[in-house]
């Protein structure tokens, strides 16, 4: 399975098992790193039993991939819903796709785990790469829609240089060393991200 982002996704998981296994596995993936997602440690967490993880998964590396898909499935919908929504300015764009991001991660921290750590996993790295492309397809596409001067091929480069940036400004945005914070984020997150995807 790829795990680039899809514009059509599944329908929402209702397996309640699955769903723990795969909330669990999330939760010790940001607070103490992918290599801690065993089936022990979401059994111990959830109460399931190595049966009931079976049952779900086939390995370590699938419920992995499992959490990986489901987040990147979740940004990618409010991303495009926002892009969508916001009209045909670049700067509306923007702003309404890091307004809608800030919602996801405010709701969601650990999510940005999901985003980052994937070093020493061939699986996630994969997917990583993947997603990064997905995401970056994605922005190229949609932002080409606009009068932008900018070719094609600029643009999508200058998206994988900006979700790199992204992602170190959110994770700044949730360290409380930087004087980063939620409007920082959004609002002169917009201008640079703005600046990037008009370089020539």
């Amino acid at each position: 399975m790829d795990a680039a982002p899809q514009r059509a996704l599944e329908p929402e998981e209702t397996d309640p098992r699955r769903a723990a296994l795969r909330e669990a596995g999330l939760r010790l993936w940001a607070d103490t790193g992918w290599a801690s997602v065993t089936a022990e440690a979401v059994c111990a967490a959830t109460g399931l039993t190595p049966q009931d993880f079976a049952a779900e998964y086939t390995s370590r590396d699938e419920l992995l991939a499992d959490v990986f898909d489901e987040a990147t499935n979740e940004r990618a919908a409010v991303v495009l819903g926002a892009m969508e929504a916001a009209g045909g300015s670049l700067y509306a764009r923007v702003h309404a796709v890091l307004t809608a991001v800030a919602d996801v991660f405010a709701e969601n921290p650990r999510q940005s785990a999901v985003m980052v750590q994937a070093t020493g996993s061939p699986v996630l790295m994969a997917r990583r790469r993947a997603a990064t492309r997905g995401f970056a397809s994605i922005i190229a596409n949609e932002l080409s829609r606009a009068p932008l001067p900018v070719e094609p091929h600029r643009l999508y480069a200058a998206a994988h240089f900006c979700l790199g940036g992204l992602a170190e400004l959110i994770l700044a945005w949730q360290d409380e060393g930087t004087p980063v914070d939620r409007d920082l984020l959004v609002e002169h997150g917009t201008r640079l991200l703005e600046a990037c995807l008009t370089a020539r």
